[in-house]
């Protein structure tokens, strides 16, 4: 057995990552899911014009997000 091999994985077989636990496609893709949601309600709102100004934005930045952070290590 090679002793390199049975350090890089976890006790299921499956690959260790040396992602920070953060970054990770889960955390990474509701975060993203978020700022898309926020960006709508901000868009729908009918109080504040500021808010409707950022809308188009903040709905761009949560899906450029999540278009990368699909490719994210699980």
């Amino acid at each position: 057995m090679n002793l390199h091999a049975s350090h890089s994985r976890q006790s299921d077989g499956a690959p260790r990552s040396r992602w920070p636990k953060l970054l990770r496609r889960g955390p990474m893709e509701t975060l993203a899911t978020v700022l898309i949601a926020a960006g709508v309600l901000m868009l729908l709102q009918p109080f504040s014009l500021t808010l409707y100004g950022y809308s188009f934005v903040t709905t761009l930045i949560g899906v450029v997000m999540f278009t990368f952070v699909t490719k994210f290590p699980e």
